[in-house]
């Protein structure tokens, strides 16, 4: 997309946002608090990145992940950004702190059940609609209103249902973390660039040559060793979910767990549509001539990432960033080693269009009764202010350099707001640097030292760099992504409201066997057909009351 299309939303967008809020009539659909709230009245001028005085407490839980590292002398409880939020007049009181998303949905399901919640907290989708019909959420219309910074509100109008998927009964009860998700899930084709040398093989121009380029690897020995030990194709066991299998699945125009329109206004679950039948079959077919490896039912994405640096896979599907993991760990061993990107390749030929998920999936929610709930709406301008804005310190905010690391302290804040569009803004701006040898028409400091780095990379003074110029370089994987974006083939999600209530209870049924029998019917323990019988069973077990309240859901928009 070129740059005046990636433009921010104009200002008269943002002055509609409450007429926006009105007319959606609530972004979802039956959704109600359970009883009214006092309206909150906002006397004279307000600043959106004012202090509180006096300064207030607030009570959250969160999260870290495990890759998250500190300068030496701080913790997640004492950092740059807790002092920051301490100097505006909010002092931060963590609950519990636990390590893994995964373990923090659980604690907060138990606390959702046990009405034990703190002021703030991140919530995925389902809960956010649980805690919405308890009527357990402040209503933020107001604060959003009065304490949004500018920025904040074009950012939050890039993504035209990024508010309305967090608007219950015409209440703003979150606030959406949008995230560029085309340069983090969107998939690409990645090749052992010098495998594909080695064994004097073209680049692919359809689906079917990926999986002649698989049978290469898998058979004629691309490393060199003399033994029968590399694998084609690689596959996790989380089929039709992951990247893996989904960029494959593109291939043949097939669109997993996500809600498409087949051109007739109505949406159609992608996972059982006559595509997803060829895409298995191609798979049950690859994996009967040894082109998967055998145990990927039982690896998780790291253990397949092992495998590959190992150098026993040298095509995958994935996203943009795979260069800084696991790539980087094979070239920075060995520089002979080389990775490519390319465009998923279609059956007929040229590109196929490629999935992407909605991008907000996770929302930040002050619960009813804490008296600051514009303390939320603040902490999103900070996050925007300190990392993207004019004024931003990236530096100190969002990367630290240390004797050992460089840290990324970006992921101590508690809120987390960021530009859709800004893995495509980026790789234009760097590409436009490069050509003119100039940052002048760079817009970000995050953007400027990226583009040093490539500066000291090609030079060879930055041996590091490679990771990041594949990824967003003037042929890089960010590059292959504007150009799908531009040609219209990166589609995403049609469904972005709360679940239905049939999903609420059956969707998590529907999805166990969903992946079972896409796996049975890989490894050959069922026939290929066994997808007619998975498809009826679908519709019968919720399947067919979920389409029909998607669609109520899209025609209400």
């Amino acid at each position: 997309m070129r740059s005046k299309k990636m433009a921010y939303v104009s200002l008269v967008g943002c002055m509609l946002f409450t007429m926006l809020l009105s007319a959606c009539g609530g972004g979802n659909e039956g959704a109600e608090t359970k009883s009214e709230e006092p309206e909150q009245i906002i006397e004279g001028p307000v600043e959106p990145m004012g202090a509180f005085e006096p300064a207030i407490s607030i009570d959250a839980i969160r999260y870290v992940g495990e890759e998250v590292k500190f300068p030496e002398g701080q913790d997640i409880k004492n950092n740059v950004w807790t002092d920051l939020y301490t100097e505006l007049g909010m002092n931060l009181n963590y609950k519990w702190i636990v390590t893994g998303k995964e373990q923090y949905d659980s604690k907060v399901n138990i606390a959702i059940a046990s009405n034990d919640l703190p002021d703030i907290l991140e919530v995925n989708a389902t809960q956010l609609r649980q805690l919405a019909d308890a009527g357990q959420l402040a209503d933020l219309t107001a604060a959003f209103e009065n304490y949004a910074s500018d920025d904040l509100k074009k950012v939050m109008n890039i993504d035209p249902n990024a508010l309305p998927s967090a608007t219950f009964d015409g209440k703003l009860l979150a606030m959406p973390s949008t995230q560029p998700v085309i340069g983090g899930s969107a998939p690409l084709l990645w090749v052992r660039a010098d495998w594909m040398e080695k064994l004097n093989l073209d680049p692919p121009s359809t689906i079917e040559d990926v999986i002649k380029i698989a049978e290469a690897f898998a058979t004629q020995d691309p490393d060199g060793n003399g033994v029968d030990d590399t694998y084609g194709f690689a596959l996790n066991k989380d089929v039709g979910t992951s990247g893996f299998s989904i960029g494959f699945m593109n291939g043949y125009g097939a669109y997993p767990q996500i809600w498409v329109d087949k051109g007739d206004g109505e949406l159609v679950y992608g996972s059982i549509q006559p595509e997803m039948k060829t895409a298995l079959a191609s798979l049950q077919e690859m994996y009967k001539n040894k082109l998967i490896d055998p145990e990927f039912g039982v690896k998780d994405t790291i253990k397949v990432f092992e495998t590959i640096t190992s150098n026993k896979i040298g095509l995958l599907s994935g996203p943009s960033w795979y260069p800084a993991w696991p790539f980087w760990d094979m070239v920075k061993e060995d520089s002979s080693i080389d990775w490519v990107s390319y465009p998923i390749p279609s059956q007929e030929g040229g590109n196929a269009s490629v999935q992407m998920p909605f991008s907000v999936s996770h929302y930040y929610v002050v619960t009813k009764g804490f008296e600051h709930p514009e303390a939320i709406i603040k902490m999103a301008n900070l996050y925007y202010e300190k990392l993207y804005s004019d004024n931003a310190e990236f530096e100190k905010y969002g990367t630290v350099t240390t004797d050992k690391d460089s840290i990324g302290v970006n992921k101590y804040s508690l809120v987390e707001v960021v530009n859709p569009n800004k893995d495509l803004i980026r790789q234009e701006e760097l590409e436009t640097a490069l050509e003119t040898k100039s940052d002048e028409g760079i817009s970000s400091a995050e953007t400027k030292i990226m583009y040093e780095e490539f500066v000291r990379y090609l030079d060879g003074s930055n041996p590091a760099g490679w990771s990041g110029y594949k990824a967003s370089g003037p042929d890089g994987s960010m590059k292959q992504l504007r150009i799908l974006n531009d040609e219209g083939k990166v589609i995403s999600n049609g469904f972005v409201g709360a679940p239905t209530e049939t999903m609420g209870q059956r969707k998590a049924t529907l999805d166990t066997m969903e992946q079972e029998v896409f796996t049975k019917i890989i490894i050959g323990e069922s026939s290929v057909d066994a997808f007619d019988k998975f498809v009826e069973d679908w519709k019968k077990l919720g399947g067919d009351s979920i389409t029909q309240e998607v669609n109520e859901w899209k025609q209400s928009k």
